[in-house]
């Protein structure tokens, strides 16, 4: 993605901007509000099955599957870039994760935490590869994330052969995408955990001012001291672990590593981080407002599924919505300049 240059100095950000970054003011207010709007909606059209709790941790789990995504996604946005292999990706883990824990290596099968902490590090490595052809090589990050998503997708095939990798039933790797603890799916609580660290990191940390410095003016930042490789590199190998952490959680949702999953879901991440506020044009988005863009866009899914609205007639309201969020953020920043 372009970054667009601003008149202001990266150290005069760094100064001016406040400790703690919550809220990007009224346009996240709005989409909260928008996302209250929508539950009271649906909940009218449907009031005896759209809050049941069954019905509530499925959304749930929706949220938590796009919003780990959009946090990843959303830190790559704020500096300028774009990861478009996150969908694949998540293929790609979840078929690694299943397969080193029931089929192994060379007839060495691994744990559950072993395998787990080798995706981990994998995606990480994945993202680390981006960041290294984005800012030491010049790839644009849409041409190598793109490759990525191509490889990605194809490995997943290849090493399934294009059949999935089951879990037998009762396997303890299931409790992370199916279990509950007091009616909240662990999905959902991961990613609780995973927002408030990314939260903590851009509202507290040096790290997080120079991650919206290097958004808001790339040079500027480069001149007044900020390590700008490091932190893009940063910022992508975070995306990596993201889509890595999606497709363990996946694959115990489903309760197999398969190929054929996470298709379009870079899109889906993408949009809910853009509904919830994210520029596109770098250097502003907030973990709050991705995680309610991608609680709005599973709302509104599964709330068109309670109304029996066509699949097909779905994907054109969300592809409205997010039309409208872009068109929004265009029109706003123009009116900033």
């Amino acid at each position: 993605m372009s970054n667009v240059e601003r008149p202001t100095s990266a150290g005069a950000n760094l100064r001016a901007r406040p400790p703690l970054r919550v809220s990007s003011g009224f346009r996240e207010v709005g989409v909260l509000l928008a996302l209250a709007v929508l539950c009271a909606f649906f909940w009218w059209r449907n009031p005896g099955v759209f809050t049941k709790p069954a019905n509530l941790a499925v959304i749930m789990r929706f949220i938590a599957t796009f919003g780990i995504l959009g946090i990843g996604e959303i830190l790559v946005i704020i500096t300028g870039g774009i990861d478009l292999s996150v969908g694949s990706m998540t293929a790609l883990t979840g078929v690694l994760v299943a397969w080193l824990i029931l089929k192994g290596v060379g007839g060495i099968t691994f744990g559950m935490i072993p395998a787990i902490l080798i995706v981990l590090a994998f995606s990480a490595l994945v993202g680390l590869w981006h960041g290294f052809f984005v800012t030491k090589v010049g790839v644009p990050p849409f041409i190598i994330t793109l490759g990525t998503w191509l490889i990605a997708s194809g490995a997943a095939a290849y090493i399934t052969r294009g059949y999935p990798v089951v879990f037998p039933s009762g396997h303890p790797f299931l409790v992370l995408g199916q279990g509950e603890f007091h009616s909240i799916p662990i999905m959902f609580i991961v990613l609780i955990v995973v927002a408030l660290i990314a939260a903590f990191i851009l509202n507290m940390t040096t790290l997080g001012r120079h991650i919206y410095a290097v958004g808001g003016n790339r040079e500027a930042a480069r001149v007044s001291g900020v390590k700008v490789d490091a932190v893009r590199m940063f910022c992508y190998a975070v995306s990596g672990v993201m889509a890595g952490t999606t497709g363990i959680l996946l694959a115990s949702r489903l309760g197999q590593g398969t190929p054929v999953v996470g298709s379009s879901y870079e899109l889906w991440a993408i949009a809910a981080t853009v509904i919830g506020g994210t520029s596109l044009f770098g250097g502003e988005g907030t973990v709050l407002g991705a995680i309610v863009g991608a609680a709005i866009m599973g709302v509104m899914q599964n709330g068109m599924v309670l109304m029996n609205l066509s699949s097909y007639l779905q994907s054109v309201v969300l592809g409205i919505v997010l039309v409208i969020a872009v068109v929004y953020d265009t029109l706003r920043r123009r009116r900033k300049k």
